[in-house]
C-alpha cells in the first residue's frame, strides 16, 4: 500500500480557517456580549478569581474606605474643635475691637463739637 504523504506545511491548519459559519457564530457571540450588563461582566468574575485572591481584594477595598472614613471623621471633629473654639475666642475680641472704635468716634465727635462751641463763643464774645 503507498504511503500518504502531508503536503500541507505545519502553518496549514483546518483549525485556522473561517468558515462562514463560524463567523455567524462569533457576531451572535458578539451581540451576547454587547446584550450583558457591568454587573453581569462583574459577578462572572467571581468564576475567574480564586477565592483567596478575592479575599485579598476584598480585605484591601474594606480596609481602603473604612481608613478614608476615620480619617474623614477625624478631620471633621478637628475641624468642629477650631472653628468652636475660634468663635469662642475670637467673638469678644472682635466685641472688644468693635465697642473701642466706637468709643474713640464718641471722643472724636465731642472734641469737634467742643472745638465748634468753642468757635461759637468767641464769635459770639467779639459781636
Amino acid at each position: 500500500m503507498p504511503e500518504l504523504i502531508d503536503l500541507r506545511g505545519e502553518d496549514d491548519r483546518d483549525e485556522d480557517f473561517v468558515t462562514d459559519d463560524e463567523n455567524l457564530q462569533t457576531e451572535e457571540e458578539d451581540d451576547e456580549f454587547e446584550q450583558e450588563t457591568f454587573f453581569e461582566r462583574l459577578s462572572a468574575l467571581v468564576d475567574i478569581i480564586p477565592p483567596t485572591k478575592r479575599h485579598v481584594i476584598y480585605k484591601s477595598v474594606t480596609n481602603t474606605f473604612s481608613t478614608g472614613f476615620a480619617i474623614s471623621q477625624f478631620a471633621g471633629k478637628g475641624l468642629w474643635v477650631i472653628a468652636t473654639s475660634a468663635l469662642l475666642v475670637l467673638m469678644p475680641v472682635a466685641l472688644e475691637i468693635e465697642r473701642e472704635s466706637f468709643a474713640i468716634q464718641q471722643e472724636n465727635a465731642q472734641m469737634v463739637q467742643a472745638k465748634q462751641a468753642a468757635q461759637i463763643q468767641s464769635e459770639v464774645a467779639q459781636v
